[in-house]
């Protein structure tokens, strides 16, 4: 089972959205920080409320797999961003292009549940998620859904 499908077990198991939200913020204390010299402008999230930075580089082993590494102030946010990097763990660039973060948003339920802030910050964390994949996939542009 997939870090990700376990989070959508644990959100169908778990009722009350103040005990999602706090399994969010357990979730956000498995994000690792990014060393202090990639928290530059050219790494950080334009569209969310707290601080969010993200790198990303081809897996070196050759698997072909896209590797994340994020960090966010807020825990809540930080959850956020872990359960983001969870739906596209494991994915090569181009299965990251064609991923649909509405229909992950949607298992979660979340797309109901979060305010406008969040959601613009999640979709500005998904685009530069999927931008940062795109020099590296064989198609040459993607869609924000």
């Amino acid at each position: 089972m997939s870090d990700f499908d376990y989070i959508v077990e644990t959100f169908d198991f778990l009722v009350e959205w103040d005990a999602r939200y706090q399994f969010l913020e357990e979730l956000g204390s498995r994000l690792t920080d990014i060393p202090s010299e990639n928290k530059v402008e050219d790494n950080l999230v334009h569209g969310c409320a707290s601080n969010v930075w993200i790198i990303g580089q081809m897996d070196e082993s050759g698997s072909g797999k896209f590797i994340y590494q994020a960090e966010a102030e807020q825990p809540i946010i930080r959850g956020l961003v872990y359960l983001i990097l969870q739906i596209f763990a494991g994915k090569t660039p181009d299965e990251i292009l064609n991923t649909s973060f509405d229909e992950s948003l949607k298992r979660l339920g979340l797309d109901e549940h979060l305010s406008t802030q969040r959601h613009i910050g999640m979709y500005a964390l998904v685009q530069k998620m999927k931008s940062l994949a795109l020099p590296f996939a064989k198609q040459d542009s993607f869609e924000i859904t």
